[in-house]
C-alpha cells in the first residue's frame, strides 16, 4: 500500500500529537494535572485524525477491526479540553468522582461501536465499510450527529467556561498579559468551526449522497490539524508555566475578614481609596492585584471588589487603568514632556502596547500620537 504525499503528512501530524502527549506525562512540574489532561486531549487529537487516515487510505477496509478504534479515542477530546481549560485558571482545580461523567462521550461510543459493529463478522464488517461515505461514523446520520452535537456542545461549554474566567480576571489583576486564554478560546473558536464543517459534509455524505474525493479530506483534516490543533497543543504545553490559576481567595475575592474590625480605619471607602490612588499611584505598578490594593487600603479583598463594582460602577481592571490612562493623557498633553510614548506606556503600568492603545482610544476617540499632537497643537 502506497500513501499519497498528504496521507504521509497527516501520518506525521498523529504521530507528533502522539510525541507530545508522551511528553505530557513524563515532563516533570509543579502542577501535574494540566499536563496529564492535555495528554488525554492530544491522545483524543489523535484518535479522531487516525480514524480519517484509516479510512482515506483503505487500511480500515483491509483489517476491519481496526475501524472506529480511532472515533472511540476521539472521543477523549470533549472532557479533556473542558477540564484541561479548568486546569489552567483555576491552581486549586482537582478531579473529583463527578468528573467521571466525561468519560461517558468515550464509554458511550465503545458500546455503540462494540454492539453495532465489533460483534458483527468480518464480512458484515467490510460491508459495513464499503456502504460508509464518512469516516467514523458507519453509516448512521444519527450517530454523526450525536458525536459531532458532543464535540460541539463541548467546546461551546469550555468556550462559556472562558468568557467567564475573562471577567474574573477583572476583578482580581490589572494587567491580564497571558492570564486571559485568548489564544485559546480563539483556536477553540476554529476548531469548533472545523467540527461544524465536518457536520455538514458528513450530513452532506449520509443524507444527499454528496463526497469528496479522500484525498481533499485529507488535505483538509491535515490542514486543520496544522493550522489549528498544534499551535493549540504548544500553547496549551507552555500555559501552566506562564500562568499557574488563580488562587482559591482570588478566584472568589473573599480574602481576608469580611467585615472590618475596630481597628480599621473608619473613613468612606470612597474618600479613602480615591486619597489612596492619588497620593501613592499604586496604578504605576503593572503588576497591581486587587489583593495587594486591598491591603494597601486596609479593606478586605470582597469588600473593595464589592465597592468597585456597586458604587464605582467598574470592575477592579477598568478601575485601575483608568487612572493609568489618565497619568498617561496628562504625561502626553505636557508640552515639556520629552518622553517617547512607549516609555511613557510602560511608566503608566502598562505592560502592552495593544492594550494601551485599545483603552487610550476607547477613552479619548484618538491614538495616544494623535492625543500628543492636538494637545500641544491646542498650547
Amino acid at each position: 500500500m502506497f500513501l499519497t504525499l498528504p496521507q504521509l503528512v497527516l501520518f506525521g501530524v498523529i504521530a507528533q500529537f502522539l510525541f507530545l502527549a508522551l511528553l505530557c506525562v513524563v515532563t516533570k512540574g509543579s502542577r501535574p494535572l494540566p499536563r496529564l489532561l492535555l495528554a488525554a486531549m492530544l491522545t483524543g487529537m489523535a484518535g479522531t485524525l487516525l480514524e480519517v487516515f484509516l479510512h482515506t487510505t483503505g487500511f480500515a477496509l483491509r483489517y476491519p477491526d481496526t475501524a472506529f478504534a480511532g472515533t472511540i479515542l476521539g472521543m477523549l477530546q470533549p472532557g479533556a479540553i473542558f477540564l484541561y481549560a479548568q486546569s489552567v485558571m483555576y491552581r486549586d482545580f482537582r478531579l473529583g468522582p463527578g468528573h467521571l461523567a466525561h468519560l461517558l462521550p468515550v464509554l458511550g461510543a465503545a458500546a455503540v461501536f462494540i454492539f453495532g459493529y465489533y460483534v458483527l463478522p468480518s464480512e458484515a464488517q467490510v460491508h459495513v465499510l464499503s456502504d460508509s461515505r464518512y469516516p467514523g461514523v458507519m453509516n448512521s446520520v444519527i450517530l454523526a450527529i450525536a458525536l459531532h452535537g458532543i464535540m460541539l456542545g463541548y467546546l461551546a461549554a469550555t468556550l462559556r467556561k472562558i468568557s467567564r474566567f475573562g471577567v474574573e480576571l477583572r476583578e482580581v489583576f490589572s494587567d491580564l498579559g497571558n492570564k486571559e486564554l485568548g489564544w485559546l478560546r480563539n483556536l477553540l473558536l476554529a476548531y469548533a468551526t472545523a467540527w461544524a464543517l465536518s457536520l455538514v459534509y458528513c450530513l452532506l455524505a449520509h443524507v444527499l449522497r454528496v463526497t469528496g474525493s479522500h484525498e481533499w479530506l485529507t488535505i483538509a483534516t491535515t490542514v486543520v490539524s496544522v493550522a489549528v490543533l498544534l499551535p493549540m497543543s504548544v500553547l496549551a504545553f507552555r500555559q501552566p508555566a506562564l500562568f499557574a490559576g488563580l488562587r482559591p481567595t482570588l478566584a472568589r475575592a473573599d480574602a481576608g475578614p469580611k467585615s472590618r474590625t475596630a481597628d480599621q480605619s473608619t473613613e468612606p471607602p470612597t474618600k479613602q481609596i480615591l486619597h489612596l490612588m492619588e497620593q501613592q499611584q499604586p496604578y504605576l505598578h503593572s503588576n497591581l492585584t486587587v489583593d495587594r490594593l486591598a491591603r494597601l487600603a486596609g479593606l478586605p479583598p470582597r469588600e473593595l471588589s464589592q465597592f468597585l463594582n456597586q458604587q464605582m460602577g467598574r470592575n477592579f481592571y477598568e478601575f485601575v487603568n483608568g487612572y493609568r490612562i489618565q497619568h498617561a493623557r496628562l504625561r502626553l498633553a505636557d508640552p515639556a514632556e520629552t518622553a517617547t510614548i512607549t516609555d511613557i506606556m510602560y511608566e503608566s503600568g502598562f505592560n502592552s502596547k495593544s492594550v494601551f492603545n485599545t483603552l487610550f482610544r476607547e477613552t479619548t476617540g484618538k491614538t495616544p500620537s494623535q492625543y500628543r499632537r492636538s494637545s500641544r497643537d491646542n498650547n
